[in-house]
């Protein structure tokens, strides 16, 4: 009775214990995954999808003729390109003043504002001024166009107007405060016994 007993409960634990895990599971998680990442991939295209469309319009505009622009039903990919559209925007303007004017305008902006900014936010941190850091990111977040009117009473009253330097001073106006806001929260994650290792060597 002894043996037929633990038989049976052998048997009854057999039966009730779970299936050993096949090669199905490892199948499964993996589709799983590529599902998940599928279904990224086409909620990413639907979102970007409107712009990438918008950019490749403009980009059929610029090499189409004015008939082909204006013809119905539209014409998406032009047959055959042109490119007299860029020739004649190169031709009648100063393109390549204007480029050497970005470059100079964007370059001196960031330059200076890591110049400013970047001791800044290390001040900000180390003092725990959170104080000075909501005002800066309420600097941040004021409407550009509000800073339009007193810039231009300034630059009149300076003689800058028409000019680079008041280009750079009004980027300057918007970059800055974001600069050490940023430059703040990264300062304030690193540690200070790093910084007094770094002193002792």
């Amino acid at each position: 009775m002894g043996r037929l007993s633990m038989a049976g409960a052998a048997s009854a634990s057999s039966v009730s214990s779970p299936p050993p895990a096949t090669s199905r599971n490892p199948l499964r998680a993996t589709v799983r995954r590529w599902a998940r990442k599928a279904a990224f991939a086409l909620a990413v295209l639907a979102i970007v999808s409107p712009a990438i469309l918008v950019f490749l319009w403009m980009l059929s505009l610029s090499l189409k003729t004015e008939l082909d622009n204006l013809a119905y039903p539209p014409v998406f990919i032009p047959h055959p390109p042109t490119f007299a559209n860029y020739r004649q925007v190169f031709a009648e303007n100063a393109m390549g003043l204007y480029f050497v004017n970005s470059l100079i305008v964007s370059g001196c902006a960031t330059l200076i504002a890591l110049a400013v900014g970047v001791p800044a936010g290390y001040g900000i941190a180390r003092l725990q001024a959170h104080r000075t850091t909501v005002l800066i990111l309420i600097a941040r977040m004021t409407p550009a166009l509000s800073f339009l009117i007193p810039l231009f009473t300034v630059y009149q009253f300076l003689g800058l107007n028409n000019t680079l330097t008041a280009l750079v001073i009004t980027h300057l106006v918007i970059t800055v405060p974001i600069v050490v806001y940023i430059m703040a929260g990264y300062f304030e994650t690193l540690p200070r016994e790093l910084e007094e290792a770094a002193l002792i060597d």
